[in-house]
């Protein structure tokens, strides 16, 4: 199967940084998470807005919250593998701004993680408790999160769940590539420092070095 980055654009990436494969799998893999965890969260926020009123501080809101992140990280992965592939033909980003992109979906994916999971209605399910005569009986009181009686209920709450472990798995995705991008930057400025000391060096033995100067005039 043919690449679609040319031989340039292969070369300048593993002369730049020799782990750029596993750093585009892992945006890959959390552009996808992102990708089914917003879908899931949408439909999941579109069926508590037309079955439940939200009258008690959580509900369609905690579902919506999640979308922030996961939707942050499709935009943010798909957009630097594109531009960094394509555009910039394999040349790097400065990796500060790795710190930042990665540093905001996992911090926005906290707060997320934490009220999509306490306002679930997944917390709500309870098995069905049958009358006397062995049927389930469905009201206002009585079995009102049963399955037999709020079907619905338990289809936002799986929807709930998948897309949980999605946004904790482009949580942990992220975590990895903010840590990257930290070593990334950490070498970036060891580099820039070696070859500021090299000009110095260089400029400091030129200026010492009567028949060099004397060649070059």
């Amino acid at each position: 199967m043919r690449s679609p980055l040319t031989v340039e654009t292969r070369r300048r990436l593993y002369e730049e940084d020799s782990r750029w494969p596993v750093k585009a799998i892992l945006r890959i893999v959390a552009a996808c998470f992102a990708l089914v965890a917003t879908i899931v969260f949408a439909i999941a926020t579109s069926f508590e807005n037309m079955n439940f009123s939200n009258t008690a501080g959580n509900g369609d809101w905690t579902d919506g919250l999640a979308l922030a992140p996961v939707v942050l990280s499709f935009l943010y992965n798909t957009t630097t593998l594109i531009s960094h592939f394509f555009i910039r033909r394999g040349r790097h980003f400065h990796p500060a701004w790795h710190i930042a992109g990665d540093f905001l979906v996992w911090g926005l994916s906290i707060p997320a993680i934490i009220f999509a999971v306490g306002g679930g209605i997944f917390w709500y399910w309870s098995p069905a408790v049958p009358s006397q005569n062995g049927s389930v009986d469905c009201s206002f009181f009585f079995n009102t999160w049963a399955p037999e009686c709020n079907a619905v209920a338990y289809t936002i709450g799986h929807l709930e769940i998948a897309g949980i472990v999605m946004l904790f798995l482009v949580f942990i995705i992220h975590i990895m590539l903010f840590a990257f991008a930290c070593v990334d930057t950490h070498k970036w400025r060891k580099d820039g420092k070696l070859r500021g000391v090299d000009k110095k060096e260089f400029e400091l033995q030129y200026s010492k070095d009567p028949e060099q100067q004397s060649y070059t005039t």
